[in-house]
C-alpha cells in the first residue's frame, strides 16, 4: 500500500473512504469493505484520513488513541486500500467543505465515488456533514455513499465506546467491537528481571505515547512469536509490587521455552480481564498469584 502525506493528483480514478478511522472497529470496516469492493470496476481504493486526530489539534484535551499509526496502515493494507492518503491536518483546517471536495476529492484523489460514516463532518469548524457533502460532489458527479451506524448490544459500534470498554476492564466487549483483539506490537525491552529471579521470566514491551491504556490490571493475553501463538499472562500498569512507575506490558508465557526475546518485536492480544492491579506484601505472594493467574490463562485460552 501506498501511503501518501504530500498530496499530488492522482493518475486513475479512485474509490475514497474519508475518517480518522482510529481503531478501525467493525463500523469503520463496514465503509472500507464498500470502498474496496469499487476495484471490480476499476477505480482504486484509498483513504483519506489525517497524521493526526482533528479533535487534538482543537481543543486543549487530549484523546487517546486505540491505535498506533503503524498498525493502522498494516490493517488497511490488509483490508486491500492500495492508497493511504494522510496529510497534515494543519494544512486543511481552515479549507472550506466546498473547496475540500472541488480541490481534493475531485481534482488530487479523482474520486468517482466516496465513503463515509453516518457522522462524518469535513472542512472548517467541521461544518460540513455526510448530507452537505452529497450535494456539493453532485456537480463533479462524484456518488456518496453514507453507511448507517452498526448496532451492537443495542448502541451504535464508536471509537469513543471502545475506548470506554478498555477503560473498565471491559476487554472482551471491546474486542467483539474492534473485530480483533486489542493489545500491543513493539519490540522486547529490559525489564529489572525480577520474574526471572522468582521462577517465571517475562517480556516488557513500553506503552507507546498517545495510545490508549485499558485497565491497569492482569489479563490472560495471546503472544504470537514468528507465527507461534503462546498462551501469556500480561500486567499492564506500573508494576506497584517492584516500584516500577512508567507504565508498561509486562508478560510472562507459562510455557514458552525459547531464547531471550530482547530487541525482537512481539504481538500481544489481550483475551479476558483476570484480576486488577495491586500491590503484594511480599515477593512470594505475588509469585504464587502470578503462578495461579498462569493456571486461568491456560484454562482459558488452552492454545
Amino acid at each position: 500500500m501506498q501511503v501518501i502525506k504530500e498530496l499530488c493528483s492522482a493518475k486513475k480514478y479512485s474509490a475514497a473512504a474519508l475518517g480518522y478511522f482510529d481503531g478501525i472497529h467493525i463500523g469503520h470496516r463496514n465503509v472500507i469493505r464498500k470502498t474496496v469492493a469499487c476495484s471490480v470496476s476499476g477505480l482504486v481504493p484509498v483513504v483519506f484520513t489525517f497524521s493526526q486526530l482533528p479533535k487534538n489539534i482543537l481543543s486543549s484535551g487530549k484523546t487517546e488513541l486505540l491505535q498506533p499509526f503503524s498498525q493502522k496502515v498494516k490493517m488497511l493494507e490488509s483490508l486491500g486500500i492500495e492508497r493511504l492518503y494522510c496529510p497534515d491536518f494543519l494544512e486543511f483546517r481552515d479549507m472550506s467543505p466546498d473547496r475540500f471536495v472541488e480541490k481534493i476529492l475531485h481534482e488530487q484523489l479523482k474520486a468517482k465515488k466516496v465513503f463515509c460514516g453516518f457522522n462524518y463532518h469535513f472542512g472548517k469548524n467541521g461544518a460540513g456533514d455526510s448530507l452537505s457533502l452529497k450535494k456539493l460532489c453532485e456537480p463533479f458527479e462524484i456518488e456518496v455513499s453514507v453507511a448507517e451506524p452498526v448496532v451492537l448490544d443495542g448502541d451504535v459500534v464508536s471509537s469513543t465506546r471502545i475506548r470506554t470498554l478498555l477503560k473498565e476492564g471491559m476487554i472482551a466487549e471491546a474486542n467483539r467491537l474492534l473485530g480483533y483483539d486489542f493489545g500491543i506490537e513493539s519490540e522486547i525491552i529490559h525489564g529489572n528481571h525480577i520474574g526471572r529471579g522468582l521462577g517465571f521470566p517475562t517480556i516488557n514491551q513500553n506503552a507507546e505515547e498517545g495510545i490508549l491504556l485499558p485497565k491497569f490490571g492482569v489479563y490472560a493475553s495471546v503472544v504470537t512469536i514468528d507465527g507461534e501463538k503462546f498462551c501469556g499472562v500480561t500486567n499492564v500498569g506500573v508494576k506497584p509490587t517492584v516500584g516500577k512507575y512508567n507504565p508498561l506490558y509486562e508478560t510472562w508465557m507459562p510455557l514458552y521455552t525459547g531464547k531471550d526475546l530482547y530487541g525482537k518485536t512481539v504481538d500481544v492480544r489481550l483475551k479476558e480481564f483476570l484480576r486488577p492491579e495491586r500491590k503484594f506484601k511480599t515477593l512470594q505472594e505475588l509469585k504464587d498469584t502470578v503462578l495461579e493467574n498462569g493456571r486461568q490463562s491456560l484454562d482459558l485460552l488452552r492454545l
